[in-house]
C-alpha cells in the first residue's frame, strides 16, 4: 500500500522517520518529502507546518502528486482528558472542528484496524487510547476547549491539522487514520502562544523564539518542560507507529 503521513513540526518527522526503512529525500518545488519502505508499503512523509491551512495544502499536494491509498496525521498533542498523560498515545476514533462557534464533526472512513489496535496494545499494558482529535483553527485553552465538548467525549486531545488532513482523504475517497502522543497534559496551560514563535506561514523561527523568552523571561521553566515532555512524546510516537505500521 501507498501511505500518505502529514506531520506538522520538524520534531515530529524525525520521530516518524526513524521507525521507516530505506530513507531518502526528493525535493519537488522546494519542498522536502521523504520516501520510505516499511513492512511492504511505500511511505510518503511531508512536513506541513503547523495548523488548518498548512495541512491542508499539504494533503491536497501529496494526494494530487503521490495518490496514496492512506493518509495519516501523525504527531504531537495536548491532551483535554484529565486521564491523558505526557507519552500516552491516542489515535482518533473521531474528529470535530472547534472554535468559539462551536462544534463542526468531521465525516470520514477510519479504518477498523485502529480499533483494533487500540484494543490490542492495552491489552498488553500500552497507554494507547482511542479518542476525539479536536481541531482548532488557532489556539485555544485546553480548560476553554473542554467547556465546548460533550462531556462524554472519549480521551480528548485538541491539535491543528488532522480535520484538515481527514477532510482531504474524505475528498478524495481514501480511508483517514490519526495518531498522536500527548506531550502536554490537561493541567499544563502555558503563558504564551505557539504562534508567538512562528512566522505567518506557522513555521516555528529561533529569532522569535529568543524575542518572546526576551519579553517573557518567565516562561523558560515552561519552555524546558515543553522540551522535555516533547522529547517523551516523540520516544512514544516513535514506537506506537512502528507498532501501527506493522498491522495494516
Amino acid at each position: 500500500m501507498k501511505i500518505g503521513i502529514i506531520t506538522a513540526m520538524p520534531e515530529e518527522t524525525a520521530a516518524i522517520i526513524r521507525t521507516l526503512q530505506q530513507v531518502r529525500k526528493i525535493r519537488p518545488d522546494g519542498r522536502t518529502l521523504h520516501l520510505a519502505q516499511f513492512y511492504g508499503h511505500e511511505i510518503i512523509v511531508a512536513e506541513a507546518g503547523m495548523g488548518f491551512a498548512n495541512a491542508t495544502t499539504a494533503a491536497r499536494q501529496l494526494l494530487g502528486e503521490q495518490r496514496p491509498g492512506l493518509l495519516i496525521s501523525a504527531g504531537f498533542c495536548g491532551g483535554v482528558s484529565t486521564e491523558l498523560q505526557v507519552g500516552d498515545t491516542v489515535v482518533a476514533s473521531g474528529l470535530t472542528i472547534v472554535s468559539e462557534k462551536g462544534l463542526q464533526e468531521v465525516l470520514v472512513t477510519i479504518p477498523a484496524v485502529c480499533r483494533d489496535f487500540v484494543t490490542c496494545q492495552a491489552v498488553e499494558g500500552r497507554r494507547v487510547f482511542g479518542g476525539l482529535f479536536s481541531t482548532t483553527a488557532s489556539i485555544m485553552q485546553k480548560s476553554r476547549l473542554a467547556t465546548l465538548l460533550a462531556a462524554n467525549a472519549p480521551f480528548p486531545v485538541v491539535e491543528m491539522e488532522s480535520s484538515a488532513i481527514a477532510l482531504a482523504a474524505e475528498e478524495n475517497g481514501i480511508p483517514f487514520i490519526g495518531i498522536r502522543t500527548v506531550s502536554d497534559p490537561f493541567d499544563e496551560e502555558l503563558d504564551f502562544s505557539l504562534d508567538e514563535f512562528c512566522d505567518r506561514q506557522m513555521r516555528i523561527r529561533i529569532p522569535r523564539v529568543l524575542l518572546t523568552v526576551a519579553r517573557k523571561p518567565l516562561i523558560i521553566p515552561q519552555l524546558i518542560r515543553l522540551a522535555r515532555n516533547s522529547s517523551i512524546a516523540a520516544a512514544r510516537l516513535s514506537d506506537s507507529f512502528g507498532r501501527l505500521l506493522a498491522v495494516l
